[in-house]
C-alpha cells in the first residue's frame, strides 16, 4: 500500500505489468510439461449424484465470537433494497434475489456500531460492488482486458474528479459508485479510500488477464492468494468500516507491518471461507477462481484440498496473534484508534463468515445445517 496520497496519484491504477511484484501480476507460462495442471477433474463436473465433504470448523479462534448486528439493519436494508431496485431497474425475480442475498446483513455484522447514515452508505457500496464485480467474474468483462480496463478507468475517473458527476441515466453502476464517493468526500479518509480502490481495481484487471490467458490453473498457491487478496474486496471494506465507525488513523500507522499483517489475515480468512462455502456453486456454474479447484488441478482430492485450507486457516490465527504481539506502543490516542481499526479487520472476516452461512447466495437454505454438521454435499 502506498504510504502517502501522492504515491497513489502519480501511478496509473490500471497499468498492469506481467511479472511485477504487484498483486495483479500474471505468472509466466512454463515450458515444463511436468508441472502442467491435471484438469481431468473438470470434465463432467456436475451430475445428478451427490457426495459430501467435511469442512473445517470455520467459527473458531478469532472468529469464534458471536457477531453483533447493527441496530439499524432492518430499516436500512428495506430502504437500500428499494432504492437499488429502482436504480438498477430490477425485475421482480432479480429484486427478490437481491433481497435474499442480504448484503445489508454483511454490513450490519461488519460495522455493528455504525449510525444509520454510515450503514446505508456501506450497503449501497456493497450493492454496487457485487453487481460491478460480477461483470469481471462471470459477465462480459471476464475475458476482455481492453473493455475491463475501460470500465475501471471510468470508475477511477470518478475518484479523481476528472469528469462531471455521473448521472443515473448515463450509467447506473457508475452512478451508485459516484454517490458512495460523494459521501466519503465529506470525511477525512479520502486517501485510504483511493488507495484501497486502486489495489482492488489493479487486482480485477489482473484477474481478467489471467482468465484471458487461460492460466488460472497454472498459478501456485502463493500467486493465487496474492491476486485474490486484491480482488476479494477487503481493502475497500477496511476503509468502509474506518468511515462507518469514524476511526481516525493516518496512513503512517496503517502502513505498519503489524497492521498490514492483520489486514492480510482478515483478507485470507475471507478468501478461505468464500472458497470453501462457494465451492458447490462454483462447481455448478463453472467458476474458476477457487482455491479448491486450484489444489485439485495440482492432484489433490476435494477432501485433501479442503483439509489443506483448514491448515492455512490455523496458520492465519497464529499470524494474527504474532502481529498483535509485535505491535508497537505509540501512546493512548494512537493506540486506541489502531486497536479499533484492527478490530474492524476482525469483524469484517467475522461478518463475512456469518453472512456466508446465513445468506442464500451460496448455500441456499442449508447454511445453518452445514455450519452445525460441517458436512457439505456436492455434485458428483
Amino acid at each position: 500500500m502506498p504510504s502517502n496520497a501522492s504515491e497513489c496519484e502519480v501511478s496509473s491504477p490500471l497499468e498492469y505489468v506481467p511479472g511485477s511484484p504487484d498483486t495483479s501480476s500474471t505468472p509466466p507460462e512454463s515450458d515444463d510439461e511436468s508441472i502442467s495442471p491435471n484438469l481431468s477433474f473438470m470434465k463432467g463436473r456436475v451430475s445428478s449424484a451427490r457426495k459430501s465433504v467435511r469442512i473445517p470448523d470455520l467459527c473458531s479462534s478469532i472468529l469464534s465470537t458471536e457477531p453483533v448486528v447493527n441496530a439499524n439493519y432492518e430499516k436500512v436494508k428495506l430502504e437500500a433494497d428499494n432504492w437499488i431496485k429502482e436504480v438498477f431497474q430490477f425485475d421482480e425475480n432479480a429484486a427478490k434475489k437481491n433481497v435474499k442475498a442480504d448484503f445489508a446483513l454483511m454490513c450490519a455484522l461488519s460495522a455493528p456500531y455504525a449510525d444509520e447514515e454510515a450503514l446505508r452508505m456501506m450497503v449501497d457500496w456493497h450493492n454496487w460492488v457485487f453487481v460491478f464485480d460480477d461483470q469481471f467474474d462471470e459477465g462480459h468483462l471476464k475475458n476482455d482486458p481492453i473493455k475491463a480496463k475501460e470500465e475501471l478507468d471510468a470508475h477511477w475517473a470518478i475518484l479523481e474528479g476528472r469528469n462531471p458527476p455521473v448521472q443515473l441515466h448515463e450509467n447506473p453502476i457508475r452512478y451508485v459508485f459516484q454517490t458512495t464517493w460523494d459521501r466519503v468526500k465529506k470525511v477525512h479518509l479520502q486517501e485510504h479510500w483511493k488507495v484501497s480502490h486502486k489495489m482492488y481495481f489493479d487486482g480485477l484487471l489482473g484477474q481478467v488477464k489471467v482468465a484471458h490467458s487461460q492460466s488460472a490453473f497454472t498459478l501456485t498457491v502463493d500467486e493465487y492468494m496474492n491476486f485474490r487478496r486484491a480482488t476479494i474486496g477487503t481493502e475497500p471494506s477496511f476503509a468502509l468500516v474506518e468511515y462507518a465507525h469514524d476511526i481516525s488513523i493516518s496512513q503512517k500507522y496503517l502502513s505498519h507491518p503489524s497492521v498490514r499483517e492483520c489486514e492480510r489475515v482478515s483478507a485470507d480468512l475471507v478468501i478461505f471461507v468464500n472458497d470453501i462455502l462457494s465451492y458447490r456453486k462454483d462447481l455448478e456454474q463453472g467458476g474458476e477462481h477457487n482455491l479448491i479447484l486450484l489444489l485439485r488441478a495440482q492432484g489433490f482430492s476435494e477432501q485433501e484440498a479442503i483439509d489443506q485450507i483448514g491448515d492455512m486457516i490455523l496458520e492465519c490465527y497464529r499470524s494474527w496473534y504474532k502481529a498483535l504481539a509485535e505491535l508497537p506502543v505509540w501512546g493512548e490516542s494512537v493506540d486506541k484508534e489502531v486497536l479499533r481499526y484492527i478490530e474492524a479487520c476482525r469483524t469484517i472476516a467475522l461478518g463475512n463468515l456469518h453472512f456466508t452461512y446465513t445468506s442464500e447466495r451460496y448455500l441456499g437454505n442449508e447454511g445453518a445445517q452445514i455450519r452445525e454438521t460441517r458436512i457439505m454435499s456436492l455434485p458428483a
